[in-house]
């Protein structure tokens, strides 16, 4: 792909697969549109490939990850959000056309794929589906090896997501970036049996859950094959446990690591760009880099190695484009101005030279008014 088709495949909002265009091409285009966007305004899909590039665009590009929050606007119930993609795709749509961002990413729920492996789950009239861990797919450590896999065509929530991935595709179409997901094996397997129980067997039984792994990867790999057909250009991986909120570090690496990276390499092999999702405390970036080379990271606090935001953009900055992380706390408890300050901050230190976009930690919470979400558009607009 030489670069007048790289500029005209951006105009029409189509990203490049990095695997299909030499790494200066794309960082030369990218420069040119970072130098178009001093004098004009970009589209979305220009100013969100500057930002990965490590160029600064117009503005940052930002995303309020509204996901479920967004089911207020049409009055949509967390019930037919999990179990029907075409009102899922109502809600992120209507979202997007709403308050606006560059970039959408298909947060549904994180028990999507514990649902079609068997899991019992509860759906709540006010709140995001769950695990109902009284009725636990494993129930002790021999339920790790005889964990089947499921087939996807059969598999009900996985398929209505595909549903989703293609009708957003189809509907941002030139507008947008739409981004699809993934939890990670030691989330799902971590839904199959309550989280302290998994825990407490990758420490005594790490040779059983690593077989477990195995077996769900394996349908994850299809998974986001199918994503990345439906047309989404990246998909983000939740690795949550890779932090302190999770598994000690070397643990995750010896449990989930090699698993994480099979499935990142499906997604690249498909063309796509790989994103790692981790809302978890102190998560482990450095290790979470090594297995998946990500082009993204999107997180919610500060990684262990990390003192400061300045460290974060310093030791991390320069490899991938990091996304994130105004706090939840804050969007939940905190003035609109009180929301752009910390944006402005944010701002300030990861959007310099490019390799930011702006968003919460994680997804918008769910049952709290749209303002705050508001004020991170605002935000990006006037200090970007």
């Amino acid at each position: 792909m030489n670069i007048v088709k790289i500029f005209n495949a951006l105009r029409q909002g189509i990203v490049p697969p990095p695997n299909e265009v030499p790494a200066p091409i794309l960082k030369f285009a990218a420069s040119a549109i970072s130098m178009r966007g001093k004098i004009s305004n970009l589209t979305s899909v220009e100013r969100t490939f500057s930002a990965l590039y490590h160029h600064e665009p117009d503005h940052v590009p930002v995303t309020p990850l509204l996901c479920s929050a967004a089911r207020q606007i049409q009055g949509i119930s967390f019930p037919d959000l999990s179990f029907d993609g075409e009102k899922a795709a109502e809600v992120f749509y209507s979202g997007w056309d709403f308050v606006g961002g560059d970039l959408i990413v298909l947060m549904l729920d994180l028990s999507v794929e514990a649902a079609d492996f068997g899991q019992a789950m509860e759906y709540p009239g006010m709140t995001t589906a769950r695990p109902d861990y009284s009725r636990p797919v494993i129930k002790n450590r021999d339920g790790y090896r005889k964990l089947k896999p499921v087939k996807l065509a059969e598999a009900r929530r996985m398929q209505e997501f595909l549903t989703l991935c293609r009708i957003m595709v189809k509907r941002v179409g030139f507008r947008g970036l739409v981004g699809g997901f993934v939890f990670g094996p030691a989330g799902i397997l971590s839904m199959l049996c309550g989280a302290e129980n998994f825990f407490k067997d990758c420490l005594l039984y790490p040779d059983e859950v690593r077989k477990a792994c195995e077996t769900v990867t394996g349908v994850l790999i299809e998974y986001v094959e199918a994503q990345c057909d439906a047309g989404v250009p990246a998909i983000a991986i939740d690795t949550l446990y890779a932090s302190a909120s999770g598994l000690p570090k070397k643990v995750w690496e010896n449990i989930e690591g090699p698993f994480a990276r099979d499935i990142s390499n499906a997604i690249k092999g498909k063309g796509c760009m790989v994103g790692i999702h981790n809302c978890g405390h102190s998560p482990f970036a450095d290790v979470q880099l090594k297995w998946t080379e990500p082009d993204v990271l999107s997180i919610a606090h500060l990684p262990d190695d990390c003192r400061d935001i300045v460290e974060l953009k310093e030791k991390y900055g320069r490899d991938v484009t990091i996304i994130g992380y105004i706090p939840t706390q804050l969007l939940i408890h905190g003035t609109p101005a009180e929301v752009m300050d910390e944006c402005r901050r944010q701002i300030d230190v990861l959007g310099k030279g490019g390799g930011y976009i702006m968003a919460p930690g994680c997804e918008y919470p769910p049952n709290i008014p749209l303002t705050n979400a508001f004020a991170m558009m605002e935000a990006a607009k006037r200090y970007g």
